[in-house]
């Protein structure tokens, strides 16, 4: 018990990390009376929802990216059922896995998209040096861009290549540091996020547990969709769309 003659002062906590000290932390309090409710938006009637982060997930070459890519033409062209039918928008697409030359723009060119209202999603330094975005470091920078352009829909191909290399996209607590800030920004600009997922190779039924990667990216989302191959299809060519998880709407849409 040598410790109790110790006079030296007691031990002091770990110094919190820099991004804690650097700006003091206060609670804030709001009445839930204060808050005024709305109602739910569209940017796919019942599927989408304006404000928030949607899904699409699927094993590769199913036609989850073709699946997209209608979606982003449907909106640079107003067609798509939702509130912005009739009104043309601008769409945001941060893609790597595709060459834009050789795969993106023609099948924008195939979905009938009006070109001049896609803009692909690059980051530039100061030192002149490109690269992608990372989330949730280029958060402010694109929150920006988005209100300049008026953008409805931000499409993340594929969504786990958009967080930031320190994050371990398989933990909850490292996901949700990209992602709840995203949800965020995409609530407070009223866009669309639809990221892009591949399936895990578990073999699960349950298509909510096929979605690789962390729990984390099916429970921030507020919507997922799922493209898989129809198994009564003889060709081989048909393709079932559905939406197992819709927290904003009815969750007993058709397939």
């Amino acid at each position: 018990l040598s410790f109790l003659e110790d006079d030296s002062p007691p031990t002091q906590h770990e110094p919190l990390g820099d991004a804690e000290t650097a700006v003091k932390r206060r609670i804030a309090l709001t009445q839930a009376s204060a808050i005024t409710p709305r109602r739910t938006e569209w940017l796919w009637e019942g599927r989408m929802a304006r404000g928030a982060l949607s899904l699409v997930a699927g094993s590769e070459g199913t036609g989850k990216s073709t699946l997209c890519y209608w979606l982003v033409a449907r909106v640079t062209r107003g067609e798509l059922p939702g509130e912005l039918y009739g009104q043309p928008r601008a769409v945001f697409v941060a893609a790597t896995e595709d060459s834009w030359a050789h795969t993106i723009v023609p099948r924008l060119m195939a979905a009938g998209a009006d070109l001049t209202l896609v803009y692909r999603v690059e980051v530039t330094t100061t030192l002149g040096t490109h690269g992608s975005l990372l989330l949730p470091a280029d958060l402010p920078a694109m929150a920006e861009a988005i209100r300049e352009k008026d953008a409805a829909l931000l499409l993340l191909d594929p969504l786990t290549s958009r967080l930031s290399e320190s994050l371990d996209t398989h933990k909850d607590s490292d996901t949700r540091r990209a992602l709840e800030p995203l949800a965020a920004y995409a609530d407070e600009l009223g866009i669309a996020v639809i990221g892009l997922m591949h399936f895990n190779k578990s073999g699960s039924t349950n298509p909510m547990s096929l979605v690789m990667a962390s729990k984390a990216f099916t429970a921030v989302a507020r919507s997922v969709s799922t493209v898989v191959k129809d198994p009564e299809d003889e060709s081989g060519s048909a393709r079932l769309f559905g939406t197992p998880k819709n927290n904003l709407g009815r969750d007993d849409l058709p397939t």
